[in-house]
């Protein structure tokens, strides 16, 4: 489970590094969350990695903080010099803070035994230009450590909110925003914005430039508890090409040996899919316990073992002598869903695909007389007479014709923070290929 304690094993190989921006947590802008979650996956990953900025706090005891307050672009020094740049004119303020820049960075780089430095928007935003040009300074005097300036933002000749006039962009210290640093190694999280410094550059070419996509911690992001995490990694969650829910007890009237059959038929056609049931389980009844048994024979029988779960015997793990088997997260089982999957032959109402319109999930039921009460014209009803492969032909085309379904399983499997982290920035700072170009 990756929570905020939990470290891998620290390699001594593994360089040290220094993420660099104006600001960092708690403040919650973009790049501040960026920030925070590439520190929080480097030592993941069992990096010693720290946080420079003008403006922040130590949020995690692993995590140092380091403060530089004229870093910040709301330093008195650094607005008032930046006036004066605005102005045409380089002041001995300017040169002064410049200096005191560099000095305090070198000597922290020093002492800290910095081997990576990642620069945030550092040499791409106008807002400390004394600092950018500290930077600069430092990549020519620091041949041994390795520079790399993150893109979020770039000056524009021709964007209006992002301006840079062309007669500042021939003169220092605004220039360094407009020509590739030698060494310095360029990655813009777009398509667009390395489209955009390469046209700032003016055919100039940096030493490398790379596009890595901002992403997120789709577990966290969803609110996932520490049990669901659990089986989202399990069920191999983020590689998962669909997932189905089905939250009803196992008995014989929830028809859940088409579910089965559902799955397999879905497999057969090369997609990574993962059945989620709750399988209720009815102690009470011999039938119905009979009924589970047989459930799971027949998931040996259609080789489903790695691709059905069965969540209340999961949840079962989490079970202590002092707590009861925790109760299974309705809501959160929907938000790891792609759809909902309805098998009922009988039902008196069919509550799922309530929850399931107010978790915004795609259904996918049986025709039976009371879920056409619930809803007609938006819910995707199977006739009772059509078989696993048809029912499962059938599923796939809607989905396709679902731009907002098609678009939330995409944004799982191309911008999930730990499948870019591992396939995109660890080989980056190991400097291997990467995996995901």
């Amino acid at each position: 489970m990756q929570n905020g304690t939990e470290v891998a094993a620290n390699n001594n190989q593994k360089p040290k590094i220094a993420i660099f921006h104006y600001s960092g947590p708690p403040n919650t802008s973009g790049v501040d969350i960026v920030v925070r979650d590439q520190a929080r996956l480097f030592r993941l990953h069992g990096y010693k990695v720290e946080i420079v900025a003008g403006l922040a706090k130590q949020f995690r005891k692993d995590i140092p903080v380091h403060i530089i307050q004229r870093i910040s672009p709301i330093h008195p020094l650094v607005l008032s010099t930046l006036k004066e740049l605005e102005e045409g004119r380089v002041s001995s303020n300017f040169k002064k803070l410049e200096r005191s820049l560099f000095y305090s960075i070198k000597k922290y780089l020093i002492r800290n035994n910095i081997q990576v430095c990642i620069l945030h928007n550092l040499f791409t935003r106008s807002y400390n230009l004394a600092l950018t040009s500290a930077l600069d300074r430092l990549i020519k005097d620091s041949p041994h450590i390795r520079f790399i300036a993150w893109v979020h933002d770039v000056v524009f000749y021709n964007e209006p909110d992002t301006a840079l006039k062309r007669e500042l962009g021939n003169q220092y210290p605004w220039n360094l925003l407009v020509k590739p640093v030698s060494k310095l190694t360029y990655v813009c999280v777009s398509k667009f914005l390395k489209h955009n410094i390469l046209t700032a550059f003016n055919g100039s070419k940096p030493t490398k430039i790379t596009v890595i996509s901002d992403s997120h911690d789709i577990q966290k992001f969803l609110g996932l508890n520490p049990m669901m995490r659990s089986l989202y990694e399990d069920i191999h969650g983020l590689e998962c090409d669909l997932i189905a829910c089905l939250p009803v007890r196992a008995i014989p009237r929830k028809n859940l040996e088409l579910a089965l059959r559902i799955a397999r038929a879905i497999l057969n056609k090369g997609l990574k899919f993962k059945l989620l049931l709750t399988a209720n389980i009815d102690y009470k009844r011999e039938k119905n316990l009979n009924y589970y048994n047989h459930l799971k024979d027949l998931v040996q029988k259609l080789k489903l073992k790695n691709h059905v779960f069965f969540l209340e015997e999961y949840f079962k793990r989490f079970a202590t002598d002092k707590k009861p088997v925790p109760t299974i997260p309705i809501p959160e089982l929907f938000l790891i869903s792609d759809f909902l999957l309805f098998t009922s032959r009988v039902e008196g109402f069919g509550l799922p695909l309530i929850e399931a319109g107010l978790m915004r999930c795609p259904i996918f039921a049986a025709d039976i007389p009371p879920l056409r009460e619930i809803g007609s014209t938006n819910i995707n009803y199977f006739t009772r007479d059509a078989n696993a492969e048809q029912i499962a032909d059938y599923i796939l085309e809607s989905l396709k014709k679902m731009p907002q379904a098609y678009f939330y399983r995409k944004v799982i499997k191309k911008f999930s923070l730990h499948t870019i982290f591992k396939r995109r920035i660890l080989p980056l700072i190991e400097n291997k290929e990467s995996s995901m170009d």
